[in-house]
Formats: structure tokens, sequence, C-alpha cells
């Protein structure tokens, strides 16, 4: 009998928080991990429009779900393609401190599927949503982790169950959440992809700002539908619906009146990694000081004006990138490295408040402080374009011995096309050298990356084994192959570490014995013998240092390992 009373009151208890979960951000509150999925499986189990899919695991144990709105019923992306639908990808909850995207997709979801609102059409678009991508942080929910940050009064944690901020997690992949999210990426490949986050910073009067993905980092005809179509559009509109918004400030020197800069978006974040497959993002970051409530209702009318644009201008948007992946496929050239232009600059009218200096009650010392008696609005610079610093023409084809599990599973994640070699083949290459690198001090998201890698060139005939794989730059992955495979790339395999067993030397020499051997190489190699000596005249400490000169002549022998800093991924530029 108690058992019975108990699952009755769960049982209301459960209706209650299902009947009043769309109302819970005006009450500065916002549900739990298990209301949201809750609440998204009903949603679905009641609608024939919707459906709720299970798409692998993340770090948590709990599965990584998509909720997926289809006015035909199909929830196939192959259907949605052949009938020319445009799809639209939002992710919530990748920081779960920041969950504005949470509350207002269950908004909007409410609207669309309960018809409490006609504004919706969807006859041209399929909604797939993410209602928590980072559930270990949902799970960790707490009320103190985001000091800066006005409401909700408890939320989730940034990091997630191996403490990775997830958003730096995308090229790497090292969380199953990422997995799962390349799966589904690859799978569905959006069109347009929004990830919902809350911003850090400077105060002023707009609750919403904008990332775009990185206009010039975008293949041209998508950039330019970006920088002329479709970014005019959502400012515009969000300025009618009383949500006038800004790019995200991001400032040049302190506070926003000096400048603000455009976000270069590399592959570790979500817009710059669906940049590399011609995916236009947008990171909507609403203001940490507003009040939840309104932060909400901004991050739901942006959507809403997301959802409606890309329905009405879905073959518009198909077209153009349609013709970015043609180019991408064709493309001899890849850019890997941009730099701002600090030059090229434009204005932005900035509705911001007053900075002022006044002494710390903590240190005595000048602190800065926003005085929103002081509202303005001016113009300040805002530097929105970057320049190409470093191109890499393509080889025909990068080579992958099999042993290096950890890249092959990755791009085989990310769908790329390999083709295994069927026997044991010599083939003549490109090879990379790693000469010179840097790396950070401290460990970041799991890894000490590295950055200013210097090649050395040769062309040399290396023996590949049975498979190994081949990936041929002639595909719609080539921009994601060439700034992974390229260890140049700020964002590439190598600069996450995947890579590291090669920097090391595993064979050495006993200085007495190798005396006699060198002494014989330098009589068979006259022109070894120039470079020591050479080397020695220019370096005096090299000069007194008999170690240091039996290394040079190791090094220059065939007795040193040809494996030591050589990269073991490898450029085909002919056809084998």
């Amino acid at each position: 009998m108690r058992f019975s009373i108990l699952c009755i009151v769960i049982l209301i208890k459960t209706s209650f928080s299902m009947a009043q979960i769309t109302e819970l951000y005006k009450h500065n509150q916002t549900p739990t991990y298990f209301q949201v999925i809750d609440y998204f499986t009903q949603l679905a189990s009641k609608n024939e429009m919707a459906k709720m899919i299970e798409c692998g695991k993340t770090d948590s144990g709990y599965p990584l779900h998509l909720f997926v709105i289809d006015k035909d019923k199909d929830f196939d992306p192959a259907n949605a393609r052949e009938k020319g639908k445009s799809i639209l990808l939002i992710d919530n909850g990748i920081h779960p401190g920041e969950p504005d995207g949470i509350d207002a997709c269950i908004k909007i979801t409410d609207e669309i599927l309960n018809k409490k609102s006609k504004d919706y059409n969807l006859d041209n678009l399929v909604i797939c949503i993410i209602p928590v991508y980072n559930i270990d942080g949902a799970l960790n929910r707490n009320s103190t982790s985001r000091v800066n940050q006005e409401g909700p009064e408890s939320f989730g944690f940034r990091g997630n169950a191996q403490n990775y901020d997830l958003n730096r997690d995308f090229i790497k992949c090292d969380a199953l959440n990422a997995q799962s999210f390349t799966e589904i990426f690859r799978t569905w490949d959006p069109d347009i992809f929004v990830d919902t986050h809350v911003s850090n910073g400077a105060d002023y009067q707009y609750v919403m700002t904008l990332i775009s993905t990185q206009h010039n980092r975008l293949t041209p005809p998508l950039g330019d539908y970006l920088q002329k179509t479709l970014s005019p559009h959502l400012y515009a509109e969000m300025e009618k619906v009383g949500f006038p918004m800004c790019p995200y400030v991001d400032e040049v020197d302190k506070i926003p009146d000096n400048g603000i800069l455009e976000f270069m978006d590399y592959g570790r974040y979500s817009t710059g990694y669906t940049t590399t497959f011609n995916t236009i993002g947008f990171m909507p970051e609403t203001h940490m000081l507003k009040p939840y409530d309104e932060r909400v209702e901004s991050t739901y009318a942006l959507l809403k004006i997301f959802i409606n644009y890309v329905n009405d201008h879905a073959k518009e948007i198909i077209d153009v990138r349609n013709e970015a992946k043609k180019i991408t496929m064709n493309s001899e050239e890849f850019p890997i490295e941009w730099k701002l232009d600090m030059n090229n600059k434009s204005e932005f009218s900035f509705k911001g408040y007053e900075a002022k200096y006044k002494p710390s009650e903590v240190s005595g010392l000048q602190r800065l402080y926003y005085d929103r008696n002081k509202p303005f609005e001016k113009n300040i610079p805002f530097y929105n374009n970057y320049t190409v610093s470093k191109i890499i023409s393509a080889p025909k084809a990068y080579i992958i011995p099999s042993a290096w599990r950890n890249v092959i599973e990755r791009l085989k994640l990310n769908k790329v096309q390999m083709h295994e070699i069927e026997k044991d083949t010599a083939m003549e290459v490109e090879v990379y050298y790693i000469e010179k690198f840097k790396s950070v001090e401290n460990p970041f998201e799991g890894h000490y990356l590295h950055n200013d890698v210097e090649l050395r060139k040769e062309k040399q005939t290396i023996s590949f084994r049975k498979g190994d794989y081949i990936v041929y730059v002639n595909q719609e992955a080539n921009r994601y192959i060439v700034e992974t495979l390229e260890p140049e790339a700020p964002d590439s395999f190598f600069a996450w570490n995947f890579f590291d067993a090669i920097l090391m030397q595993k064979e050495w020499f006993s200085d007495y014995v190798f005396e006699d051997i060198a002494a014989e190489v330098l009589k068979e190699n006259p022109q070894i013998k120039t470079e020591l000596e050479n080397k020695k005249t220019s370096d005096p400490e090299f000069a007194k240092d008999a170690r240091a000169q039996l290394t040079f002549v190791y090094q220059h022998s065939k007795y040193y390992e040809p494996s030591h800093n050589r990269y073991p991924v490898y450029r085909l530029t002919s056809n084998p």
C-alpha cells in the first residue's frame, strides 16, 4: 500500500513538473538533465512529426540524444536531401552552466508540436536538436561555479566527466561525447549549425551577442553569403523583435570602447569544426549579467529566426553550400592559418556602459567597473577580417600506416573516404621531418599543444604494408583532411600530440665505441667532415664539446635512425 501511494505521488510530481517545464525559466530555474530528456521523450511519443534518437555514448555513461522534427515523418537525412529540404542542427548544453538554449528549445518545440503558435513553416526544413550535449556536466549540478552569471538558481558544470571543455574537443575528439556528436554531424550534414552559449566579459546593454563562423575561413561562396545576406538578416530581425544584437564582445584592449575583434574559430571549436565541412556555424552568446528569463527569451527569438529563415531559403542555402563543396573537392591549395588584419576594420554602433575605475575593496588598487547609469551608443572599431598566413599545396593523397589507429579512427568517424593498400608496396613519397616546434608550458585540455612547427621536406621511397591507408584529396572532406594531417595547421593531429612518439630518438651510441666508427665516417664522407669543421669554426661552444661533435657525425651518418622526427603521414604527389 505504501509503495503504491509513493508511486502515485511520484507520478503526480512528474506530471506536474512536465506541465510546468516550459515555464521554469520565468522563475529563474532550468530543468535537470533527466527532466529535459523526459520532456523530449514524451513530446516525441505524442507527436508523429517528432522522434527521439539515441546516438552513441557519452563519458557519463548515458547516451547522446537527438530530437528530430520532420513534417514528412521520414527522420532520414538522405530522404530530406532528396526532397530538397535544408537541415538545421541546434546543439545545447555544451557548457551546462549556460542552459539558455535548453529552455529556449523546450519553448520552441512546445509551440511547434503542441500547435501553440502558427509562426513556423517546416515545409522545407528538418530541425535536429541535441537537448543536452555535455550530459556529464549537466549531472554535476551546482549553484556556484558560474560566479559572474545572473541565474538560473542551479545549473551544470563546464567540464565533462573527464573534465574536458567539450568546446575544445571537436578535432581531437577525445571524449565519447565528441565522437557521438561527430557521428550525428556527419550523418545529418546540416546546412546551418547553432551552438547555444552564455558569454563572460565586459558589461553592455545587449542581451544577445553572436559569434558567426569566421567568414574568411569559409569557402568563398559561403563566406560571402554569410557576410552579405545571412548575418544582416539575423541582426535586422533581432532588432525588430526587441533584442538588438551585437557581435561577440572580444575586446581589442580591455574595454569595448577601444574596439572588438571577430573570434577566430579554429577546428577545436564547434563552429570551426563545422567550417571544415562547409557548414555555416553560429554561437549565440547571451550576456551573463542579464536576468535568466531575458536570456532565454532572446535565445528563443534568435532560434525562431533561424528556423524560419532556413525554411524559407532552403534552396538558396543548399545551392550555395553545394557550390562550396564542389570548390573544396577540386581545390589544389588550402589555407590552414589566418591572422587578424588590423588595417582592415569596419565600424559598429555599440550600445555600452561607461567604463570607470575606482579603488578595489580587496587590493586597494584601481579596478574596472561599468556604470549602468551612464549608457551610451557610439561607433566603435570592429576588426572582422583575417588574411591567410599559410597555404598548403595538397598532395594527390596522404598515406597513413595502419599503426596510427587513433588518427585512422577519427578519419573514419568523420566519414573520410580511405583505401587500404592491398599488398606490400614501395612508393616514392614526399616526407616531412619536424625540424622545430614549440609546446605550451601547461597542459591544455589534456594535451601539450605544439605550435610554430618548422618542417624539412625530402623525397624518399618508403615501403608500405598491406592494410596501410591511402586518403585521396578529392572529396568533400578535403578541408578536414588537410587541416588535420598537415602538421603546421594549428589544430592538426600533430599539434594535438597524436604523433609525439616520433619526437623521441630510440637508439644511441657509446662515445668510446663510436669514436673509431665516426673517424671512418669522416674519412669516407668528406662532405660531412667539411660540414663538421665549418660548424666548429662558427660555433665556439660546439668546438669545445666532444659529445656534440660525435652526435653531429652520428646524425649525418647511415647509423642514425631515419624515423626520428619523421612525420608518419606521407604525401603522395603523383598517382601511384
